[in-house]
């Protein structure tokens, strides 16, 4: 699985996953509720992302976190999209 983060002033190398954990925001005011997590073969969505550290995982292990701001992201066959305000690594 590919995960792939954008921010306005820079695309990130993507990097090869299991899973990735997610703060998403469901509720119709947008508020957070809680983390998310998506592995190989998930249905394709899209979630609307809430400030927070997005965590990038193999085997398990953390290869990869960043705090981010708000954003979004998408989910398409093995790929996972951030698009965020910011990004702090």
């Amino acid at each position: 699985m590919k995960f792939i983060l954008f921010t306005p002033h820079r695309k990130l190398p993507e990097i090869e996953c299991d899973s990735v954990k997610l703060n998403i925001a469901d509720s119709v005011d947008g508020s957070f509720s809680g983390a998310y997590g998506i592995r190989k073969g998930h249905a394709k969505a899209v979630f609307t992302l809430k400030e927070g550290r997005i965590c990038v995982l193999n085997n398990n292990q953390e290869v990869f976190t960043v705090d981010c701001g708000e954003g979004f992201a998408t989910v398409d066959g093995d790929e996972v999209r951030v698009t965020v305000d910011s990004a702090e690594i």
